[in-house]
């Protein structure tokens, strides 16, 4: 079983828990657990104890739970970047010999809506690579990490968005210089082609999701920016309306194709 899917197993019973508990404090009471009857059904001091148990045990399991699925996940991480080459290559003449399509993450953020990569990183749909470190760089350079990067094949990108949840999957073609690594390429231009929409809520991860909803959040140098989420009807509905966009709407303002 994967890593997600053991999370979502682990949301979807701390959610439940609260119902669950109700329902147990209602039978513990026809068991005569809170009554002072002499001739209960049961001994009250094994229904209280059971009780106990239960409130005492279930938050424990769960707890254990989600210290398995973190380590679970650290695992998975250190044994992807161990497994991953370094994206600098040592053949600056290892240039590719066929047409560099792949598959990457991205992000939705902003207002109006950007596509961006995991570091941070914003562009277009049909865009040109831009150096952070030196701006005299036309991306890619052999010594420097610049350009758009993309797994060659479809599994190796499906991996990687179970470790980002927060992700979205997109279909790219990469053109002009580019290098070729073990599993996918780096480039100077980048055209996305089409953005893989998940069928359940990014939020509840239980309902089919409808519409695009706006978050605010707070990155790592305590910079504040929105992120889109594709939402289900009940988890978009405690959001403002200003806050959400419909899947046309969202096609429109990144002018890339988005398939379920």
């Amino acid at each position: 079983m994967s890593t997600a899917t053991l999370r979502r197993g682990l949301i979807r019973g701390v959610r439940l828990y609260p119902i669950l508990a109700v329902g147990v404090l209602v039978l513990a009471h026809f068991l005569g657990a809170f009554s002072k009857s002499e001739n209960p059904l049961i001994s009250r001091s094994l229904v209280l104890n059971s009780l106990y148990a239960f409130v005492g045990l279930v938050p424990l399991l769960f707890i254990t739970g989600f210290v398995f699925v973190g380590a679970r996940s650290d695992h998975a991480m250190v044994q992807s970047q161990r497994n991953r080459k370094k994206l600098i290559t040592s053949d600056p003449f290892l240039l590719p010999s066929e047409a560099m399509v792949g598959y990457k993450l991205a992000l939705i953020t902003n207002r109006p809506p950007m596509l961006t990569g995991l570091t941070g990183e914003t562009y277009y749909a049909d865009d040109h690579a831009r150096c952070d470190i030196k701006e005299e760089h036309i991306p890619p350079i052999a010594d420097c990490d610049c350009g758009f990067y993309a797994y060659r094949e479809y599994r190796d990108a499906k991996f990687e968005l179970t470790l980002n949840p927060g992700a979205f999957l997109i279909d790219v073609e990469l053109y002009g210089m580019g290098f070729v690594y073990t599993k996918g390429y780096r480039a100077e231009v980048q055209q996305v082609n089409k953005l893989s929409l998940p069928r359940r809520c990014m939020n509840c991860h239980l309902l089919p999701a409808h519409t695009f909803v706006a978050k605010y959040k707070l990155g790592y140098y305590a910079n504040t920016f929105w992120q889109w989420k594709f939402c289900c009807t009940l988890c978009s509905s405690v959001t403002k309306n200003e806050n959400k966009m419909t899947v046309e709407d969202m096609k429109n303002a990144l002018s890339v194709p988005l398939h379920h």
